[in-house]
């Protein structure tokens, strides 16, 4: 038996009788009638407890124990009201049944239980069970849910190996002619849409003289269950603006999707919204739209003469039939209210309430009857959202009360529109793009821009025109604990590939569909990054550069790398190549550019291949003190291009395939402000332009060049204006007319934690009050324990600031100066001043490698800052505490294969050499870090002689007094003494992020924290009770852009 609970036999109650076990039920008069399966499961609930609430979401738990549901909010008062048809019952006056507002049901009679006798199984169906069932060429597995307009099974498609929704009209409305109208629109208006945000229908079928609609089979929640989990007290999480976004911004583009076929949905509510497990917005339920050009006043359906049961008072009122006004009640159009007629404006005022109650949690418009919502709909002004949600951005809720407005005039007239303005604001509110140059005063290594020469595939030549309003759509939905690493759109622009730190995944843009792309067996126990690279022209392969997971992208190299091959078909890759790098595919797919033997300044050799890694060669090679890199064709196969780099810088060079000298794209000046480079047809190219002397925004822009001269033949023009993020991994279709690209925003979020265990064990991590999105960072501590030192910027100024733990005010130490910003800072032992070095910018030019950098004095009393010395590349400075009053300075050599460790003073400057160190290689302090810390009481040296070596300690003549007995820990990114010189905190390079550690003298390594971000660093305050924990948040998703 399929109901509630495991009861079976015959039940008897006021002259009726049920049989459990046929679903038959018998009135006074002998009359049988066969329930449902619905009805049935909730009858029996009711009968098992009679005189007890049964609470209406227990009823919905139990009938649905999944979360895989299509739709449901229909169903628990469709079957309610099936029951008091059959029973004779009224909501008014129950005799059976009785329902407590907004809580459940109460069955009010004795009930009668009979255990059933043996008897074989009957052979007959239990109309509406179809599971462990085969129809037509579907194995029907569970049911799913179910609403007014259908009950939904899961089913596995023999044919295809897929799973599917199938979808019922309940029985009890297979006989009811406007019923069978509804079910067979929305079939029809579903299967006109194909959007991935979009329920897709695959087909409509009949079997056994029953239709049914064959579905996407999705799996997550409904927006309803999403805000009730939020809202319950025991699940109620924090408000986050970017996910209510997110999903905005993915509805609007369902809706606009359905309003240009000429759709308009009108039943639009958090029921009838889907949200996937990956965060993908699905709008399900098209069984009330109609063809809006095909609706007037005259053909919309009228009062069923047959009166039945009132509505029940529940403050989601279905009004399925009851004349012109179809719809949830809370959730329709003034001029929906007043019966009409519909334009697709109806779908944007309900698509504000929705709005409205993801940002508030709380609905526009409250009531318990249609009446009381019928009036606040068409008198009533909702109160404003940011009295409910002070979290609200202001410009959010003049958007909702625009969506909301009573006067169609006033309204947002299009989806167009309101997405549009939601991705402003999304864009707008983003947080900003780290700055390069902070990650080596971090730990991190500094990241190098090198240009990316994407040539891409296509035939049939055209000529670009830049449109005057360019169409974002958002790919991906990745949060910032799961960042995207890139992807690629496929030449015919139906697949993207792309990848994230839990795998490689392929997505079907017209669906929406996903599927994850299975590790290779070689590969099964390693833990990688995948690299999207070129597709085959024929679009059903691509290119992977597979790396270890602890590299970043500015360390990716030939070294660790292998090369992939990946088909949209299925099955696990195929290697092609180790110790190489893929780069681009020949417009005829006949050829793969790899390059192989890394030099010091990147690729030096450029070799060629077939399409499966057959008859290898080399192409091209440079010496040892240059580099040659991106090689790629362009769309015609006329020429190739290539980045040539020595000691100067890069340039990107052009040459003809017959032969001849190469000629000059883009210098090495014009080439490093480039962040993204997609050569699209005629000599156009779509390229980005870093925007801000940090590197956090950059642009689109255009321009059209002669490849075999390099001359201009048209001159650049801006396609995009983003406030605050930066772009990479962009590719085009064959007709030039989609590019995808990643776009990225990072920031840093400080958290302090409490230390426990001698330093061993952290509680209680807070974050810190600062401002999230604008690179704030916490440098330092006071000598008390009670104060943190913030450094900060702003675009290309810098500043410090003071907040005591206990504030929420921070003070200033030094107001912006425009100079740069803080790579670092430390406190003097006395206290008296902040020691930073500055990372030069001006004029949105941020240098890769400055010829100098300053290291300056900050006065904590306020004052200005002034310059103790400069350095010639980054250097690191570390104090003790008093009664010691020692700065030391660790520096490279000029050859990078010695750390020299020398007394600094924040007025004298650089003091007498301390020690010398050799190396264990060569470390180019521009992309990584020299480990050196002075301790506490300013006696001892920390230090590593390579990311990967072990801890030394030595005196401050360079005496080697320890090495630390640990396990090999990996590529250590930073070391910090703890308070009491006992042992140290340290950041090492790790799976999807960095790892904070604690290291005793004796080598014992405790895992503390685990940073999302690839920027991981950590400051305990000198009583050794808190540790000041910065971590850097990367959010990265591939968008397309659309009418450039």
């Amino acid at each position: 038996m399929l109901g509630i609970g495991q009861s079976e036999g015959i039940v008897r109650f006021e002259g009726f009788e049920l049989d459990v076990r046929s679903a038959e039920l018998r009135d006074p008069n002998g009359k049988t009638v066969r329930l449902s399966e619905q009805p049935l499961r909730i009858l029996i609930a009711l009968l098992e407890r009679p005189g007890e609430l049964v609470m209406r979401e227990d009823l919905r738990k139990r009938l649905w124990p999944n979360d895989t549901i299509v739709e449901f909010e229909h169903s628990i008062n469709a079957a309610v009201n099936r029951l008091r048809q059959v029973l004779g019952d009224s909501a008014e006056s129950p005799k059976f049944i009785e329902t407590l507002a907004r809580r459940g049901y109460r069955w009010k009679t004795e009930v009668q239980w009979e255990q059933p006798q043996a008897a074989p199984p009957s052979p007959k169906r239990v109309d509406g069970n179809w599971i462990g069932k085969r129809v037509s060429h579907y194995r029907v597995l569970e049911i799913l849910g179910g609403g007014g307009m259908g009950v939904v099974y899961k089913a596995e498609d023999i044919k295809l190996g897929r799973r599917v929704a199938l979808k019922f009209l309940p029985e009890e409305l297979a006989g009811d002619a406007p019923a069978m109208q509804r079910f067979e629109r929305e079939a029809r208006a579903a299967s006109a849409l194909n959007h991935p945000n979009i329920c897709t229908i695959h087909g409509v079928e009949e079997h056994e003289g029953q239709p049914f609609i064959v579905m996407e089979l999705l799996e997550g929640r409904t927006l309803r269950d999403v805000i009730s989990s939020e809202t319950d007290t025991k699940t109620k999480t924090a408000f986050q603006l970017k996910p209510l976004l997110d999903t905005a911004i993915q509805i609007a583009d369902g809706l606009e999707a359905a309003h240009q076929k000429g759709i308009i949905h009108r039943d639009i509510k958090p029921a009838n919204i889907f949200i996937t497990e990956r965060g993908q917005a699905k709008i399900l339920d098209f069984g009330l739209a109609k063809l809006h050009e095909f609706e007037s006043v005259e053909t919309r359906p009228q009062a069923s003469a047959v009166s039945g049961p009132k509505q029940e008072g529940n403050p989601l009122i279905t009004l399925t039939r009851t004349g012109v006004t179809v719809g949830t009640a809370a959730y329709m159009s003034p001029e929906q209210v007043r019966g009409e007629k519909l334009d697709q404006r109806t779908d944007l005022f309900s698509f504000g309430l929705v709005l409205y109650e993801m940002a508030t949690r709380q609905r526009a418009f409250p009531g318990d009857t249609a009446a009381v919502l019928h009036h606040a709909i068409l008198n009533q002004t909702p109160a404003p959202g940011r009295d409910l949600n002070p979290q609200i951005p202001a410009k959010l809720e003049n958007l909702i009360h625009k969506a909301i407005e009573k006067n169609l005039i006033a309204r947002y007239q299009t989806a167009t529109e309101i997405r549009a303005d939601l991705e402003r604001l999304e864009l707008q509110l983003a947080p900003k793009h780290l700055s390069r140059a902070w990650a080596w005063g971090l730990g991190i290594a500094a990241a190098i821009l090198i240009a990316t020469f994407s040539l891409l595939l296509a035939k049939n030549p055209r000529t670009v025109s830049v449109a005057p309003e360019i169409k974002l759509r958002q790919l991906t939905m990745n949060s910032s604990e799961n960042p995207v690493i890139g992807g690629a759109i496929s030449p015919d622009g139906k697949h993207l590939a792309y990848s994230d730190t839990r795998g490689l995944h392929i997505k079907l843009l017209d669906t929406g569909e996903t599927r994850t792309v299975p590790k290779p067996e070689a590969l099964k126990d390693q833990s990688v990054k995948w690299e999207v690279g070129a597709w085959f022209p024929d679009s059903t392969r691509f290119l992977v550069n597979i790396h270890p997971s602890t590299e970043e992208w500015n360390e990716w190299s030939s070294v660790t790398t292998s090369i992939w091959a990946v088909s949209v078909l299925g099955g696990a890759p195929t290697k092609i190549r180790d110790h190489a790098v893929a780069w681009a595919i020949s417009p005829d797919g006949s050829l793969v550019s790899f390059g192989t033997n890394k030099g010091k300044l990147g690729e030096r050799e450029i070799w060629l291949m077939g399409p499966n890694g057959e008859q290898a060669r080399k192409f091209q090679e440079t010496n040892e003190g240059t580099a040659i890199e991106a090689f790629g064709w362009s769309p015609d196969g006329k020429h190739y291009g290539y980045v040539f780099t020595d000691a100067s810088g890069g340039a990107m060079l052009s040459r003809d395939v017959t032969g001849g000298p190469p000629v000059t794209l883009f210098q090495s000046s014009e080439l490093k402000k480039m962040n993204d480079i997609v050569w699209l047809h005629a000599g156009h190219l779509v390229y980005s332009l870093s925007e801000s002397g940090d590197g956090n925004v950059c642009n689109y822009w255009t321009m059209r060049l002669d490849l075999a001269t390099g001359n201009r033949l048209e001159e650049p023009r801006r396609l995009t204006n983003w406030p605050s993020f930066c772009v990479s991994s962009g590719s085009a279709t064959n007709d030039d007319r989609h590019l995808a690209f990643a776009a990225s925003s990072s920031f840093f979020t400080s958290y302090i934690a409490d230390l426990e265990a001698g330093g061993t064990r952290i509680r209680n991590p807070k974050h810190f009050t600062l401002e999230d999105g604008n690179n704030d960072f916490i440098t330092g501590w006071s000598a008390d324990s009670k104060t943190v030192i913030v450094g900060q910027h702003r675009g290309d100024s810098w500043g410090l600031y003071k907040q005591s733990l206990d504030s929420e005010t921070p003070e200033p130490i030094v107001p912006l100066v425009l100079a740069g910003w803080p790579s670092y800072a430390v406190m003097s032992p006395e206290g008296k001043w902040a020691i930073a070095l500055i990372w030069p910018a001006a004029g949105g030019v941020t240098p890769e490698r400055p010829s100098t950098l300053p290291i300056m004095r900050i006065p904590i009393a306020r004052g200005a800052p002034e310059t103790i010395l400069q350095v010639s590349r980054p250097a690191l400075v570390s104090c003790s505490r008093l009664p010691s009053k020692v700065c030391v300075i660790e520096e490279s050599s000029d050859d990078h294969k010695t750390m020299v460790v020398s007394v600094i003073d924040p007025i004298s400057g650089r003091g007498p050499e301390l020690a010398r160190f050799d190396l264990d290689r060569e470390i180019d302090v521009f992309k990584e870090n020299l480990m050196c810390d002075l301790s506490p009481d300013g006696t001892r040296l920390a230090i590593t002689r390579s990311p990967e070596s072990r801890i030394e300690i030595h005196s401050l003549r360079g005496q080697l007094m320890h090495i630390i007995p640990s396990q090999p820990l990996g590529r250590l990114t930073s070391i910090k003494w703890s308070a009491n010189g006992n042992g140290f905190f340290a950041t090492r390079r790790a799976p999807g992020g960095t790892e904070l550690l604690h290291i005793d003298l004796k080598g014992t390594t405790q895992s503390l924290y685990k940073c999302t971000g690839w920027g991981c660093f950590a400051a305990p305050s000198p009583d050794g009770r808190h540790l000041a924990i910065l971590d850097n948040k990367q959010s990265t998703n591939m968008w397309m852009m659309e009418n450039f």
